[in-house]
């Protein structure tokens, strides 16, 4: 849950009206947090983010984290002494006959309404006025435009080889390892997979290398949180899967000999697809050919979609083809 939040939350940033969304979706909960009106205080916080143009779910968290029972027992206090400093003494509109009870409580319910609305007028503009000077203030110091070439494929395709050979080839790239250093192996793969993507995703915001090499393999959600990162940093993003046939993966290769288990698990991603992404910018088979050529192969590939040179040999560029994530996009280096 907390990484789906996590890419929501870059995926609003990333849009152009992302942090003002962000800034009065948050002025609206913080309004709605400071009313005494435990539970409607949320519709309000809903009807004031529409109203605004602001985040919903921004004004909803920022509602619930800053308008709950244990802020309120401190809030309701608070308001009501405001309330008193602010209404003047005297007859109101409060009725003059009905159950003393009632007569009692509309005094201390009118003083503290008072008050609530009065931290709600001040609550609102400050909020937003902090949250765009946080969301809108200076750029990130990782700002030179970066070049992302992610290598995606099953088990024994040769990522790791053909990420070497590739960096060896890019001036000033970086390759990185999804998996390497890694969790303990005992855990399961889906698990160890997702520690691994972010630990990627979190060089990738951090990278001042104009090129990156990352491997690791993509399903459609861990696409898209690699692509949400990359907007995030105005990074170009071209995913190559590598794809040997079934039975080349399930032989040596590279030094590797797959074990019963790890040939079990790459019939499994075979089974499920992990060979021909729809979004592959490329797609490569590697059976008999060296890292250093497959290298050479992706890089004229690659060059190929950006319309300065003619597409490899034994390479198939998909559906994905051109896209970019950023529009400070590094252009290709070989």
């Amino acid at each position: 849950m907390l990484h789906t939040l996590r890419e929501k939350w870059t995926a609003l940033l990333a849009t152009p009206e992302g942090p003002g969304r962000a800034a009065r979706g948050l002025a609206a909960g913080a309004a709605a947090a400071m009313l005494p009106v435990f539970g409607p205080h949320l519709f309000l916080a809903a009807a004031l983010a529409l109203l605004l143009r602001g985040s919903l779910s921004m004004a909803l968290a920022a509602c619930l984290v800053l308008g709950n029972p244990l802020t309120h027992a401190v809030l309701a206090p608070a308001e009501f002494a405001l309330g008193r400093l602010l209404l003047s003494p005297g007859p109101g509109f409060l009725p003059e006959h009905g159950p003393r009870w009632l007569l009692a409580l509309l005094p201390a319910a009118e003083e503290t309404l008072a008050g609530g609305v009065a931290l709600a007028l001040l609550a609102g503009p400050l909020a937003w006025l902090l949250a765009r000077r946080k969301l809108s203030g200076p750029p990130r110091a990782a700002s030179r435009p970066l070049r992302v070439i992610h290598l995606s494929g099953p088990v024994n395709s040769g990522k790791s080889d053909v990420g070497r050979a590739l960096a060896a080839l890019l001036p000033q790239a970086a390759f990185i390892e999804g998996e390497a250093p890694g969790p303990p192996e005992a855990m399961p793969d889906e698990q160890r997979w997702a520690g691994a993507l972010g630990r990627l995703l979190r060089r990738i915001a951090e990278s001042d290398r104009p090129c990156l090499l990352t491997a690791y393999p993509l399903d459609e959600a861990g696409y898209r949180r690699l692509r949400v990162a990359c907007v995030a940093r105005g990074a170009s993003l071209s995913v190559v899967t590598l794809a040997p046939p079934l039975e080349a993966a399930l032989g040596p290769r590279g030094g590797r000999v797959p074990d019963a288990a790890e040939r079990s698990r790459i019939r499994a991603m075979y089974a499920e697809g992990y060979h021909q992404r729809a979004f592959s910018d490329v797609t490569l088979d590697t059976a008999g050919l060296e890292p250093g050529e497959a290298a050479r192969r992706i890089l004229a590939a690659l060059a190929h979609l950006q319309g300065t040179a003619p597409a490899a040999p034994g390479t198939d560029t998909g559906p994905a083809a051109g896209k970019g994530t950023g529009e400070g996009a590094a252009a290709a280096t070989s």
